[in-house]
């Protein structure tokens, strides 16, 4: 997998007007747009689908907005402070690449597109566009730089959540939990050799608990293992009332997502209640 971070005129357009105001100037300059243009302003609001799904060759339907704003000093430091970014994002990448494809593709156990393409934000942009199915993402956040590892495994997750899309989303608990597991624990533990496996959505600690034993499983962790295992990662369990299932192992992302959904009354334990 390679990762090409860029920057794009549109995107960053589109995101000025759409995303969070970073500043009272953005804000006052976007309230005086609506005014004026508010029909063609409420029309712009479709146009990020289309620039995520093709990016290099999105052409708007009506250019006034964008030409409006690609003449203003706001434009031009949001521009500036994405090239910036994007060499920082792009040195972080260099850095990591080479383990993070191998660390990836032991644990999902499937492959991913070749190529995702990440169009960067100035980092006061603070966000991060996505689609489904989609290998373009927009990336911009001020803390970005504060931790490399933990900004690089995000990118992954957007991308991972990207491609599973609505899979089992009557379950999103599961898929949530489970993705949650593979990058911003696992994946950001193998880079980083500190374990993170007590960080992630606190609403989902209780799940997250109940599965960690058969998640090991799914990693190929013998029995033996596991204290090594509640030692790194501050999860503790009763290893006794486990049988280690050896299928596991040998199952994809998806195919363990599955087998927890189907196997949850066996799984989610609610006597044992304790939040991580």
């Amino acid at each position: 997998m390679r990762l090409h971070f860029s920057t794009n005129d549109y995107l960053l357009i589109w995101n000025i007007l759409f995303g969070s105001s970073f500043s009272e100037e953005v804000h006052a300059y976007k309230q005086r747009l609506y005014k004026t243009y508010r029909n063609q302003y409420n029309a712009l609001s479709k146009d990020k689908n289309e620039m995520l799904k093709d990016i290099k060759n999105f052409i708007p339907d009506d250019d006034t907005l964008y030409n409006l704003v690609l003449e203003t000093n706001i434009f031009a430091q949001v521009k500036e402070e994405a090239g910036k970014h994007r060499l920082e994002l792009l040195k972080i990448w260099d850095q990591y690449h080479k383990s993070l494809d191998q660390d990836l593709k032991e644990i999902l156990k499937f492959s991913l597109k070749e190529d995702y393409y990440i169009s960067v934000f100035a980092p006061d942009m603070d966000s991060a566009l996505a689609i489904k199915g989609c290998n373009t993402i927009g990336w911009g956040y001020r803390n970005d730089l504060k931790d490399s590892i933990f900004t690089l495994t995000n990118i992954i997750y957007y991308i991972v959540k990207s491609e599973i899309g609505d899979f089992k989303k009557e379950y999103k608990e599961f898929v949530d939990v489970i993705l949650e597991l593979a990058i911003q624990n696992e994946l950001y533990t193998r880079m980083s050799k500190n374990s993170s496996y007590l960080q992630g959505d606190k609403s989902l600690a209780f799940l997250k608990r109940q599965i960690y034993p058969y998640w090991l499983m799914y990693l190929g962790c013998e029995k033996e293992d596991f204290p090594r295992y509640m030692m790194r990662d501050g999860i503790p369990f009763e290893i006794d009332r486990y049988i280690v299932d050896k299928s596991l192992k040998k199952m994809n992302l998806l195919e363990f997502i599955e087998f927890c959904i189907h196997n949850q009354k066996r799984i989610v334990r609610i006597n044992q209640l304790e939040i991580i």
